[in-house]
């Protein structure tokens, strides 16, 4: 009977051992398995975020509307024609990034200012649900000085229609700085407005396009003076102020590379 019990002992022990090591084995292969499957899921959830161009093709409509709100310089002097302005050329490539088709409405007026025109042009642009809109004022406005008060004038009154077309329409905005020859007589001024310009960007996380990185460096992109230009015909003939055919197409291409931010 004593070796009965203890062969039956024997075989009992013998099992008990199989079968935890059975459960163990399982046990490792799961935790294997869901590891693996948890990371995949952080991978999948997480997305690259997207440039202007492509949240603009993201759009559900069929067409895009680009506003182009600002001075002489969105009006296109003095480019070689209407049709190759900065603004004409930028739609292009608008379309060209978002492959679809852009209607473009210029919202501009020669010599004018942000207090002067920006404000009160705000709801025309906001009536054309637009899905872009550049916003070019400064180089007006530096005219009149750059002091403490004068700055601190523009940046609200610039502040005022960034906040208004963010708040009323899902717009992408992209701010410009000003215009100058290179050895223009307000660089000064201008250069402090560009820093009043850059300042609104980042407070309310618009891009800004910095035309000073043309003219600063290149005395080709104004002038000459005195061609006839017929699509500007009613502004004279062109001076060594605005930009040229090559300072159109410069600011053009500067805009196109601001699409391609985040």
């Amino acid at each position: 009977m004593l070796l009965v019990g203890l062969l039956l002992f024997t075989l009992v022990g013998c099992q008990n051992n199989g079968s935890g090591q059975t459960h163990s084995k399982t046990s490792t292969s799961k935790a294997v398995v869901s590891k693996p499957s948890r990371q995949v899921k952080r991978q999948s959830s997480s997305q690259p975020a997207k440039s202007i161009a492509a949240k603009l093709a993201a759009k559900q409509q069929a067409s895009l509307t680009y506003v182009a709100l600002g001075d002489s310089l969105s009006v296109g002097l003095f480019a070689d024609s209407s049709q190759t302005d900065f603004v004409h050329t930028f739609t292009n490539l608008i379309e060209q990034q978002t492959h679809k088709p852009v209607h473009l409405v210029t919202t501009a007026s020669v010599g004018k200012t942000v207090a002067n025109f920006g404000l009160p042009q705000v709801n025309q642009v906001l009536a054309q649900k637009p899905d872009l809109v550049t916003i070019e004022f400064g180089t007006n406005d530096a005219v009149g000085g750059s002091d403490a008060q004068v700055i601190a004038k523009f940046k609200a009154d610039l502040s005022q229609v960034v906040q208004t077309l963010q708040q009323n329409s899902s717009a992408q905005l992209i701010l410009m700085t000003t215009w100058s020859p290179k050895d223009g007589e307000y660089v000064a001024s201008d250069l402090v407005f560009d820093q009043a310009i850059q300042a609104v960007g980042q407070t309310y996380h618009v891009p800004v396009a910095n035309m000073a990185q043309i003219w600063q460096n290149q005395a080709d992109v104004t002038g000459p003076a005195g061609r006839a230009l017929p699509d500007f015909a009613a502004w004279g003939t062109s001076d060594t102020f605005h930009p040229n055919q090559k300072g159109h197409d410069l600011i053009a291409k500067l805009l196109g590379q601001v699409l391609q931010q985040q």
